[in-house]
């Protein structure tokens, strides 16, 4: 394949059980697009087969396709903005375990991994009960809590909701083991997370922040396992490929990007860095760290924090951002 219209042209003979089959035109033209833009010619037939199953999609996998389009986004995001140089895929920091993107902006070098969480379908017609984090007798307090809802409601099925703070756990680690050992006061560790809608975001967060969470005093885990990750940005990028591919430019410039610093980040990561490595996209570090309610009224600050960013986006973005970010709207099962 050596032209976007060789991709399309693919994509027309696929099966009907590939995404890419019924997308929407935009959709398969920007993908076509950002595919010539970004592989290398030379590479690009193994590439599109490997990671997308074109043109033979005999053992085509969802979970997969998902997870190779969020890196091609943001891999394209980056290969479009003015201020990146020296942007390379799968280039390898930490021989020889290479990162998705690398590049740098003046004398910052960034390393980038791009993450996509495989999470099981909700049932429509259960109410699924998520805990904050890691919550002593768990199984005691959901028991009591479905046997009351079900008391009051029978015909409700109410579900304990699976936990995937050790998913997290395994895409800080897996991205650490990447990163430079040796990374400085010039570089900057990215571990970019690809989530669903709002809700989906903030329950990925309170991976982070809640009981015993990675990004907590206490973590369930050992830090020094993940601390050459610097900042984790948890985005609605996966949400743009399931639910609004219609309004998906195959960048991030309408994506939803909230990071989330690590505590525990290595003695030689600093602000500066930082903040030049996430001055490519259009985030909400400053913005969000900075909200308060105005409809908290006198709800615990723990309470609160448990559902901020659904009321960030609720309260603080104007009607065109929420339009903007999350153009198709979807209800919390």
């Amino acid at each position: 394949m050596k032209t976007a219209n060789d991709i399309l042209a693919a994509i027309s003979n696929l099966s009907k059980k590939h995404v890419l089959k019924s997308a929407p035109e935009n959709y398969k033209q920007g993908f076509a697009d950002a595919a010539m833009f970004v592989y290398p010619l030379k590479d690009i037939g193994k590439i599109l087969q490997d990671k997308f199953f074109i043109p033979n999609d005999s053992k085509f996998d969802p979970n997969k396709f998902l997870e190779s389009a969020a890196e091609l986004s943001v891999q394209n995001h980056l290969k479009h903005t003015a201020s990146v140089t020296h942007f390379e895929i799968e280039k390898q920091v930490n021989p020889p375990k290479d990162v998705d993107a690398y590049y740098e902006v003046g004398a910052v070098r960034i390393s980038l991994e791009v993450k996509c969480p495989r999470e099981r379908a909700n049932d429509p017609n259960a109410l699924i009960i998520k805990m904050a984090g890691r919550v002593p007798g768990y199984e005691d307090e959901f028991n009591k809590l479905r046997d009351g809802i079900m008391e009051a409601h029978p015909d409700k099925d109410v579900v304990l909701g699976q936990n995937k703070d050790n998913t997290f756990k395994d895409f800080l680690t897996l991205s650490h083991e990447k990163f430079n050992p040796a990374s400085g006061i010039d570089d900057c560790n990215v571990l970019f997370v690809a989530c669903g809608y709002h809700f989906n975001i903030n329950e990925w967060r309170m991976h982070l922040l809640q009981n015993e969470g990675l990004f907590t005093s206490q973590p369930f885990y050992p830090s020094v396992g993940f601390e050459l990750v610097d900042v984790a940005i948890l985005s609605n990028l996966k949400y743009f490929h399931t639910d609004a591919r219609e309004h998906h430019d195959w960048t991030l410039r309408n994506v939803f990007m909230l990071p989330v610093v690590n505590p525990h980040a290595r003695k030689g990561m600093t602000r500066e860095s930082l903040l030049k490595g996430l001055s490519v996209f259009e985030h909400h570090l400053s913005q969000f760290s900075s909200f308060k309610s105005l409809k908290a009224g006198d709800v615990p600050n723990h309470v609160m924090d448990a559902i901020k960013v659904g009321v960030y986006v609720e309260e603080h973005l104007s009607e065109a951002e929420r339009l903007r970010f999350f153009p198709v709207k979807l209800n919390k099962s």
